[in-house]
């Protein structure tokens, strides 16, 4: 057992010297990584922040001066980063830079083990820009699955109920042979939530929130697409959103579902990019399962073929997608001789479809309306910095 007594009074001292030679620079070692971790955190926060001070700064800028341009990004700092936090902001600054709003944030981080020897702060430097949101222009297009199998049941307690009432849940939507309704209507009047009752929710909300940012100028404007076996131009390019909702509200189903009809038309009502100034920015939203499929012809159902994408993302369009998934069906077995053995294909596609890092998936209400919230949030970042 070491006895460290003995340090002192070794002769040779060899050992005393040893240790001090050794642990002096563990001890650094141990207190530079510490202090490293904690002003990478900082940093980290500081750039979460400096993003959301130009975004605030930026915002409906018609008729402002620059001095409430800075207070509105002090502001939003300083909620951040209270006086009495570990790190202190020493400077906020905001200037226009090519039509550009750009806030530079200087920041002191105090240390814990660099004080030892005699560095008590960290200086960093964080910067984001924002365009100028003066006569900003951007297009949302729509391109929404009309087909027959948005009326399916939304949930596993829909699909139960609406087999218990009709003995069938998927594949059973439309009248046929003496029905004077379809089970589609049955489920409505049952108060079963269809997929296109979500549907309906989702993309009227979201345009609720795109009619909340517009602001005096009209910067948005809205086209709605549908498609069954043939594509429609339901809603052309319009800043009356209120219309546009409307149509949501009331817009019904088709029959089959395809895609190869429908994108090429969708492809040239989009158009191409613009840079948001001159001519708009673009982006499109398509809202499907991904299935391609004729309920009249044995082996008529496909994924989506991601390459009816190619052109919209050639254009330089952001190409957005939301996957309604299937709610599983195993009792069903027009649903096991049809989607089932293409399910595991569907979200490849529709992923390779999206542009990198737009891709949705969701089933029930509650997910729906996350992946149109995410939508609407990740149009206005990818609008808004550009640094």
């Amino acid at each position: 057992m070491l006895n460290l007594s003995h340090f002192g009074t070794d002769r040779s001292g060899s050992v005393a010297v040893l240790f001090s030679v050794v642990a002096l620079p563990a001890l650094m070692l141990v207190g530079a990584a510490t202090d490293y971790a904690r002003v990478t955190a900082s940093k980290v926060k500081l750039q979460a922040t400096v993003d959301a001070a130009v975004l605030a700064a930026g915002l409906d800028i018609s008729g402002v001066s620059d001095s409430v341009l800075q207070t509105r990004a002090e502001a939003a700092v300083a909620t951040a980063f209270p006086a009495g936090s570990p790190v202190r902001i020493a400077s906020v600054a905001l200037q226009t830079v090519n039509n550009n709003i750009v806030v530079t944030v200087n920041a002191e981080t105090t240390t814990n083990f660099g004080r030892m020897f005699g560095v008590t702060r960290i200086s960093t430097t964080t910067t984001a820009a924002v365009p100028k949101q003066t006569g900003r222009k951007m297009d949302v297009d729509f391109l929404l699955d009309a087909s027959a199998s948005m009326g399916l049941a939304a949930t596993a307690t829909g699909r139960d109920q609406l087999r218990a009432a009709v003995g069938c849940a998927f594949a059973c939507h439309d009248p046929e042979g003496g029905q004077r309704i379809s089970n589609l209507q049955v489920a409505q009047n049952l108060g079963i939530l269809t997929r296109l009752d979500v549907l309906k929710n989702a993309v009227g909300t979201m345009i609720g929130r795109i009619a909340a940012t517009q602001g005096p100028r009209d910067q948005y404007r809205v086209a709605i697409d549908t498609f069954d076996d043939t594509p429609h131009r339901a809603v052309p390019l319009t800043t009356d959103l209120i219309s546009a909702r409307q149509f949501i509200q009331n817009y019904s189903l088709g029959g089959n579902t395809s895609f190869s009809g429908a994108m090429p038309v969708f492809n040239g009502d989009v158009g191409s990019q613009g840079d948001g100034f001159s001519t708009p920015r673009k982006f499109a939203i398509i809202v499907t399962d991904g299935v391609q499929g004729r309920r009249d012809r044995v082996g008529g159902f496909h994924p989506f073929d991601a390459r009816l994408c190619d052109t919209l993302k050639g254009q330089g369009v952001t190409v957005m997608v939301l996957n309604t998934r299937y709610v599983p069906m195993p009792m069903e077995s027009a649903y096991q001789q049809t989607v089932a053995p293409i399910q595991s294909r569907l979200e490849p596609a529709l992923m390779a479809c999206a542009t990198t890092g737009y891709y949705f998936a969701a089933t029930d209400q509650a997910e729906i309306d996350l992946a149109f919230n995410r939508i609407f949030d990740a149009i206005q970042a990818r609008l808004r910095l550009v640094q």
